[in-house]
């Protein structure tokens, strides 16, 4: 699966919308010039240093 942008309107879609689209549509779309590849979504990206790769720790409230 791929994000692309699409750069004229095609319904239901508009140009400038983003959608996730299956590989052989974005190649498809790119090579008539119909989109733009934005990220494909099962890309992995490195981790930018100094953020945290795990979020904060859930805490619940102390009862009685």
């Amino acid at each position: 699966m791929k994000m692309v942008e699409f750069t004229r309107d095609m319904r239901p879609h508009r140009a400038g919308e983003r959608r996730v689209v299956p590989d052989a549509m974005a190649e498809k779309l790119i090579t008539e010039g119909s989109a733009k590849l934005r990220v494909s979504v099962f890309d992995k990206t490195p981790s930018q240093p100094g953020s945290p790769t795990v979020g904060k720790a859930y805490k619940t409230r102390k009862r009685g």
